[in-house]
């Protein structure tokens, strides 16, 4: 599964295990109450088993995590 994480400090892609809309959200919620926005990605890869790649605007992801509006959604 891919995601993106779309960020003010960056965007970058994440890659592991399958999760669904819900879950992920869940998961944000909770990461983010715990760190701030600028630590969120290695905490979430941490705790989640998730591998950070560099961001690439030409590989389709299956969901987005937008950290600026803390959002969950799946791109169309």
């Amino acid at each position: 599964m891919l995601i993106g994480i779309e960020s003010i400090n960056g965007d970058v892609l994440l890659s592991g295990k399958v999760a669904s809309v819900g879950q992920l959200k869940q998961r944000m919620i909770a990461v983010l109450s715990d760190v701030s926005e600028n630590d969120f990605v290695a905490v979430f890869c941490i705790r989640y088993g998730y591998d950070v790649y560099p961001y690439d605007e030409n590989i389709t992801v299956d969901y987005v995590i937008d950290l600026d509006t803390h959002l969950v959604y799946q791109p169309i």
